[in-house]
């Protein structure tokens, strides 16, 4: 079976740009998040639209206006059905995106295309290439290997334009990930440049997050990250994503009851698993603050579909989180509990706007 780590690029036989969503996979099938979509069939007013490949799309962002986001899905669920997951885990499932295997046309491969581009002769390269490479010599000082990095979304597809675009580089392996990070945090290297305060509000009005989430919050999660920066004055964004043996769960070995929305409190006790999708912290001390489920129940884990909550917090630091609070019955093992913040359906339920972790102390 191909392996599809999370953020490949997969190219439907219908003619769909989807970003691969996590890093395990239901059996046939890979997670996605839709990314680019023809309008042949819907149309999205609210939003933004690209011309690819010949044709006209839109881009699937979850942050427009959520009447505009309810009908484009409500839409997209009627004339491709194929692509909603039907997911027996769930006593009542969430939003799931998926690809059947057998709808695959084309997969961009970030660590393959990387590669690809490290070997073009540097004549050939115009100004954003060059930036990219410079970047990706500059993340090989840490030690790291260049099979240990990917390249990804409008570089690798080509869609890139040279004086605006970002540079996605995906590292591949937790431990990797984790080494980068420590490499970054104690770097002074004088092209390497990390986002002021001003630069995050900035960012939290551009990409619509303020339109589901509080910008106190938002800001002071994001501000000491070290995956988002700049390098050479050309923003960059660092992903992780598992490798086989490394994914810290397995699709269709847990069940799962939704208890209803809830906001809790825990100190993080270990944080390993927050840099991929989907993302873990793993608590002791929790305590319910509010909720539909009131009575004292132990909350072992804190699980994130949304990459702002990636690696924000460290062990030993005790957070607040608010999401949809679930009973867990693993095929081996005990019932345990589990909060979960950003599922796709978030964007488009009252949770809107009422989910989020933040750093207590």
């Amino acid at each position: 079976m191909v392996y599809f780590p999370e953020s490949s690029i997969i190219i439907t036989k219908d003619g769909l740009y989807c970003q691969v969503y996590s890093n395990e996979h239901p059996e046939g099938y890979i997670i996605v998040k839709p990314k680019y979509i023809p309008t042949t069939k819907i149309s999205g007013i609210s939003l933004p639209s690209r011309f690819i490949g010949g044709k006209k799309v839109n881009r699937l962002d979850l942050w427009t206006n959520v009447d505009a986001l309810k009908k484009y899905i409500d839409d997209f669920s009627r004339h491709y059905p194929q692509y909603i997951l039907k997911n027996s885990m769930y006593e009542k499932s969430p939003l799931f995106f998926a690809v059947s295997e057998s709808n695959v046309d084309k997969v961009y491969f970030p660590r393959d295309g990387l590669k690809e581009l490290m070997d073009m002769p540097k004549i050939d390269l115009d100004s954003h290439l060059e930036s990219v490479v410079g970047l990706v010599s500059f993340l090989l000082k840490s030690g790291l290997k260049l099979s240990d990095l990917g390249l990804t979304y409008s570089t690798l597809m080509g869609h890139y334009s040279p004086e605006k675009s970002d540079i996605n580089i995906v590292v591949y392996g937790k431990d990797n990930y984790w080494k980068l990070m420590k490499f970054l945090t104690n770097n002074k290297d004088k092209d390497l440049e990390w986002k002021s305060y001003e630069q995050w509000e900035s960012h939290y009005r551009k990409r619509h997050r303020v339109m589901i989430e509080d910008k106190e919050i938002y800001i002071n999660n994001m501000y000491r990250k070290k995956s988002e920066g700049f390098f050479r004055k050309t923003l960059f964004v660092i992903f992780a994503a598992e490798e086989p043996d490394d994914v810290w769960f397995k699709w269709g070995e847990e069940r799962y009851k939704s208890l209803g929305i809830a906001t809790i409190s825990g100190r993080v006790v270990d944080h390993y698993n927050s840099c991929v999708r989907p993302g873990l912290y793993e608590i002791t001390d929790s305590k319910i603050i509010s909720g539909e489920r009131s009575e004292d129940i132990e909350i072992k884990k804190v699980v994130f579909y949304s990459r702002d909550y990636s690696g924000i917090v460290y062990s030993g630091e005790s957070i607040e989180a608010s999401g949809l609070l679930e009973e867990v019955t693993p095929k081996y093992g005990e019932k345990y509990y589990r909060l979960v913040v950003g599922y796709f359906d978030t964007y488009l339920s009252e949770r809107r706007g009422k989910e989020y972790i933040k750093i207590v102390s």
